[in-house]
């Protein structure tokens, strides 16, 4: 199977887990009246979305690179994150009120707690495998689109357990305001997952310099500049540059060498340096050849 079909299989996958989940997610808030299962439907709704705009965005970010694009569609995933983040976050202002109008006003009443206790176990245990085994094949396949939902779906299954243990605490005390209180929580911790996922997918969208690919560049380049280090020998390198697009990596930097050689030794040794940065990150990178001062 090729990444693309791997990737096109997961994200098919995530929509169907998250439909099924949406619908019991509300059965069990029809049955139980609990703010926290109402948090933790809303939060299913954003599932579902998220998880058929990332069939979309894998299905774009696999598309080659064309005359309009010749960088290719891999930002298309980082738009996917962002939007999926931005839901979450609404979301999540949606339950907060709901929570704050029933902590201030009067608590529903909870019924039904064990058959809400029992399909919140299940949507926990199903978002919760379905939501590693995303984040394994997104970093096997380096989807970011695949990641970030596999985030959530974990993120969903820590919500759906925070609902379990509201529905616990309501029927072991009797006291019905825990539930709209472990729902404000829940809230406010999803919210913040939903920012990670906005801040990160915008810092990719803007070309932030990734720190980590800036770290193996700037090695590989001090390598070939040590005298006892690899041929082909440099003088010096700078103005190294790293950006994303989706999950190719692209690379520019200046190299710096002796002034008498000449222009095919030059292009063979940038070429050379090139190949070994490529190798190591996967993707391009391109070196701007000058004479050492």
């Amino acid at each position: 199977m090729s990444t693309a079909q791997l990737e096109r299989r997961a994200a098919r996958i995530a929509l169907v887990t998250s439909v099924a989940l949406l619908f019991t997610k509300l059965a069990a808030w029809q049955l139980t009246g609990s703010t926290a299962v109402f948090g933790d439907a809303m939060e299913s709704v954003v599932n579902v979305a998220a998880s058929a705009l990332v069939i979309w965005s894998v299905w774009m970010a696999n598309r080659p690179a064309d005359e309009t694009h010749p960088y290719g569609h891999g930002k298309a995933e980082f738009l996917s994150s962002a939007i999926e983040g931005g839901m979450i976050s609404v979301a999540m202002l949606v339950v907060m009120v709901r929570s704050a109008l029933e902590l201030f006003h009067s608590s529903a009443e909870i019924e039904h707690v064990e058959f809400g206790l029992l399909l919140l176990a299940f949507t926990m245990m199903a978002n919760g495998g379905v939501g590693l085994w995303l984040i394994q094949v997104g970093r096997k396949t380096k989807s970011s689109a695949l990641h970030a939902d596999g985030i959530h779906l974990i993120s969903d299954a820590w919500t759906s357990g925070a609902a379990v243990v509201s529905l616990l605490l309501v029927r072991w005390t009797k006291l019905a305001f825990i539930d709209p209180i472990i729902a404000l929580i829940m809230a406010v911790w999803v919210g913040f997952v939903g920012y990670r996922l906005i801040r990160r997918a915008l810092g990719d969208l803007l070309d932030e310099q990734d720190l980590a690919d800036l770290a193996k560049v700037e090695t590989i380049l001090n390598d070939h500049a040590r005298v006892d280090g690899p041929l082909p020998r440099i003088i010096s390198f700078h103005k190294v540059r790293t950006r994303h697009s989706g999950r190719d990596h692209w690379v520019d930097f200046h190299l710096q060498l002796r002034p008498d050689m000449d222009l095919k030794s030059a292009h063979d040794v940038a070429s050379e340096i090139e190949n070994k940065i490529e190798a190591a990150l996967g993707g391009t990178a391109t070196a701007h050849i000058e004479p050492a001062r």
